[in-house]
This record gives structure tokens, sequence and C-alpha cells, in this order.
């Protein structure tokens, strides 16, 4: 074997390096600026090659994050997991899918969504969403500890929110509301744990303050599910019905994660920079409020449900869509070898929902006719979107759902980048 083949052999391109890591060639490239790996060049080649050893030590060093079974969009899932017929070793795992860097706070294990290994849907049957946020957070099960904010800070808001546009979408609002409490907060870059947990407490209930009230909000405390309850009456001026905050409160528990997706990568990312946790959530609204991704999309499927004044009209409706080169957004989740779980459990607690009858029929003939006809499944966008059509919400309102809920996740993702130690995790360039 010539000296250049038996060199190939020790040593991979930067896009294996990537893949054996899980993380990005970017990520490889920023590894190798500050000298955590060594590149090298071969004759007559201009790729970086990178010593193999040197990257499976890499991915065995001290520290580094478990090995973790990989999704099915390339994202990775964490080990502290169980599967449907009981525990899976992580030598198991490691065996499968090879060393893919992972978290801790929750991922996808085939069909199933996990938050710290526990099964998402049913945390339904066991606790409100502050419970959830409170298991994201540190990691234990417990009850709900979401306070409303300060009355000067709530005051600030009003202000805010007084002063934008009335036709301003509410997911608009909770950006500008996010700047706001970050520049209202001293203390924000104080990220320790408790001190971040203590601003995550307050930021979903901050939110559902920021948007404007359709109806008297019935709970003056944040206790049980009071917070599908305030945040109902910002959705809804209809009285709800308990079948509906389950909805609402079920939404909420559903969306708070889904592991390593853009959204959530976003808001690590700028944890890895040491942006405040305001920011962070910032970050990740800014991606998943993209029509493609996260919440975003329950936008769009409430506007083209909204074009449909009947079930008769169905069909007609989304042939005009298709020959318009229009997306029929809202079915399929690539992250799940089958259908969306999330959507599974929303699209039962839609319709035991009650609202507008005729609109529940619309949304069943939907699903039937896509699934008839293209083999695919409603998504939890299209539940989200499904939900604000049936119960007329205004535009925009699954956008807010979905931000509100992810908020714990995000912050849950944050806590975790800021408590690794330096070299143990990929670093992030500047700029």
């Amino acid at each position: 074997m010539s000296l250049t083949a038996r060199r190939r052999d020790d040593v991979m391109p930067v896009s294996q390096a990537a893949k054996m890591l899980g993380v990005k060639p970017a990520t490889v490239y920023a590894y190798i600026s500050r000298g955590l790996l060594s590149s090298t060049r071969l004759p007559e080649d201009r790729r970086s090659w990178i010593s193999r050893a040197e990257v499976e030590a890499f991915a065995r060093r001290p520290g580094a994050r478990p090995v973790a079974l990989s999704g099915t969009d390339g994202d990775p899932v964490p080990l502290e997991t169980t599967a449907a017929s009981g525990p899976v070793a992580a030598s198991e795992l490691v065996a499968a899918a090879g060393p893919v860097a992972g978290s801790d706070v929750g991922g996808i294990v085939g069909h199933r969504l996990l938050y710290r290994g526990r099964d998402a849907t049913d945390l339904l049957k066991s606790g409100s969403y502050g419970a959830v946020a409170e298991l994201l957070w540190t990691g234990r099960p417990g009850t709900s500890q979401l306070r409303l904010p300060e009355q000067p800070t709530r005051d600030l808001l009003a202000t805010l929110q007084d002063t934008m546009p009335t036709a301003s979408l509410p997911l608009d609002r909770l950006k500008a509301a996010a700047v706001l409490l970050g520049a209202s907060d001293p203390f924000r870059y104080d990220l320790s744990r408790s001190a971040v947990i203590s601003i995550a407490r307050t930021l979903a209930p901050a939110f559902v303050e920021s948007l404007p009230a359709r109806a008297p909000a019935r709970e003056a405390q944040l206790e049980g599910d009071s917070l599908a309850t305030r945040l109902w009456s910002k959705l809804s001026d209809a009285e709800p019905s308990p079948a509906q905050l389950s909805l609402l409160s079920g939404a909420l528990i559903l969306l708070a994660e889904h592991g390593l997706g853009p959204s959530t990568r976003a808001a690590r990312e700028a944890a890895g920079s040491e942006a405040d946790p305001y920011s962070v959530v910032l970050a990740g609204t800014s991606v998943a409020s993209g029509l493609l991704l996260g919440g975003g999309s329950s936008l769009a499927v409430q506007a083209w449900l909204e074009e449909i004044d009947s079930v008769t009209e169905v069909p007609q409706v989304l042939a005009d869509r298709l020959v318009r080169g229009d997306r029929v957004s809202g079915f399929g989740q690539p992250r799940y070898p089958g259908p969306d779980p999330r959507a599974a459990a929303l699209m039962t607690l839609l319709a035991d929902s009650g609202g507008d009858q005729d609109r529940q029929h619309i949304v069943r003939e939907v699903v039937d006719l896509v699934r008839s006809r293209r083999d695919l499944a409603p998504n939890a966008e299209f539940a989200l979107g499904a939900m604000c059509f049936v119960h007329r919400m205004p535009r925009g309102a699954g956008e807010a759902v979905f931000v509100i809920a992810r908020s714990a996740g995000w912050i849950a993702h944050a806590i975790e980048e800021y408590e690794t130690a330096p070299g143990t995790n990929p670093p992030f360039t500047r700029g």
C-alpha cells in the first residue's frame, strides 16, 4: 500500500468528521480554528483532512455529552430515555447509531417524543404546562411555580402594547415583549441556574399578559392550569369549557419541547455565546416565525382553512391551491417514522372541544382527503391552525401558543449550554 493510501486510511474529510461528531461542518472548522482539532492536507488534494484517531478521541473526551441515537432528520436525541418495551441501554443505542452529540432535555426516539426520558403524551394526563416546564428545567417532576411578573413590569408591557399597531400579529407582540423584558431586567446576565429558572417562571405568564385581552380573565393567580385559562381570554371572547381548556393546555404541554430542531439550535447557539435568557428566547422565536418552521406554519394552515366555507368546498379549494402552486401545509413530519404523536393527541382533544361544528366538519374532511390522496397525516402545526380555525381565534394565534409553549424548552436548552464546561461543547464562532 502506498504512503498516500495509508494516510487516507488514517484521516477523514471534514464532512465525515462532522457526521461522526453530530455537528455541522462549520462547527468542525471552528474546532480547528480553536486548536481543538488539527487538520492536514494530502498530496494533490486541497481539502482539509483530520486524523481519524484524533476525531474518535475528541468524541470520547472527558465531559463530552452522552452519545445518542440520531433522529430521522439527522437531529440527535438523548440516551436518557425509555422505549415502548422498557429502558434502552446506552450501549445498544451507541452500537446502533455511532457517536452523535445529544441533549438531556428531550428528543425523539422512534414514534415517541420524550421530555427528560418521559413520553410527552403521557404528561397530558398528569400535569399542567407549568409542571412540565419544571421537569424540563430541573430534570425532576414538580408542581407549577409559574408566576406573574411584578406590577411595574406588567404596566410597562401594557404601555408597550398600547403603542403597537392594532393589526400587529400576536407574534410581533411577543417579540416586542421579549426585548422589553430583557431591557427592564438589570440582572439578565446572571446565568446561574437559579437565576435563569427564576426568569423562566415569569416568562410565559409575561408573554400571555402582553397579548390584548378579548375577554376578562377569570383567574388572578397562576395555579394549576390557569395559564391556559388566561391565555384563552387573549385568544377568544367565548367563555372556555373544560374541554377547550384541556385542548389549549395540551397544546402548551406538547409544544414545550421537540429536541434539537432548527429553532432550538438557534436558541442554543445564542446561549452558547452567553446571551441572556430573553435573547435566547428571541433567537428561537425568530427562527420559529418562518412559515416553513415551527409554529409559523400554523399561520399558513389557519389562512388556507379559512378559504373553505363548507365541507363541499374542500376538494375544490385544495385543488385550486395545487393549481396555483401553493403548499397545502400542515401535513407530514419527517422527524417521525409515522404520524406526529403530538398532532394525534391534539386532534383528539380538538374533536372533543366543541366550537364551530361546521368548521369541525371541514377539518375532518381535509384530514381524510389528504390522508386518502397523499397518505399523509396532520402534524402539530396543522393541529394548531385547525384549533384557531375551529374556535375563531385571531390570525396568528397558533404562533403565539407555539412560542409561549416552546419558551420552556428553549430555556431548558439554554441552561444546559450555560452549564457546559469550556471545551466540552462545540464552540461557536463570534462575529
